[in-house]
């Protein structure tokens, strides 16, 4: 099967969003708020129904990925990257910006380090065709949920381990 190689800026919209202050949030709103790293917040208007990739684009841990829910404000911390979803998958990007693409490049500042969407735009990939996104997004999820999966029965064993330890 071909593959098709491309840039960020050819196949993704990058941008960020309008950023609301904390004391602009609301305790009991209905919408949750994302900032760099997660869920900040709520507020009672959300800025996208569907749900965004998301990477942290200021400070440690710039770079971090993040998908967003449906119905939320995306601050602008976040860099939120849009693939036109008739050639690339949401989540096929999202397993390639966990470990497909080198963000490395696209950080600059030391003190204060960031991502802008100049330095995403010719950030090279490859995709194949969306059935192939799919079956290999379907191998991903499995192979995650086996490791979930062992990683909480080592953590049963430890726990009954300890407790039998200590009696």
């Amino acid at each position: 099967m071909m593959w098709t190689v491309t840039t960020l800026s050819k196949t993704c919209k990058m941008y960020q969003p309008k950023t609301i202050s904390a004391k602009e949030m609301k305790a009991d709103g209905e919408y949750v708020v994302y900032g760099a790293n997660g869920i900040i917040g709520k507020y009672d208007k959300y800025n996208h129904e569907e749900p965004q990739l998301l990477i942290t684009c200021r400070g440690a841990t710039c770079g971090s990925v993040n998908v967003s829910t449906p119905f939320s404000w995306i601050n602008g911390n976040a860099m939120v990257i849009q693939p036109d979803t008739s050639k690339v998958s949401l989540r096929y990007m999202e397993y390639l910006f966990k470990g497909g693409i080198d963000l490395s490049r696209a950080i600059t500042g030391s003190a204060q380090p960031q991502i802008t969407r100049q330095s995403l735009n010719d950030i090279t990939f490859s995709y194949p065709s969306l059935l192939e996104q799919r079956s290999i997004v379907a191998r991903l999820d499995a192979a995650f949920a086996q490791i979930d999966s062992v990683i909480e029965s080592v953590q049963r064993s430890i726990e009954y381990l300890e407790g039998f330890f200590e009696n």
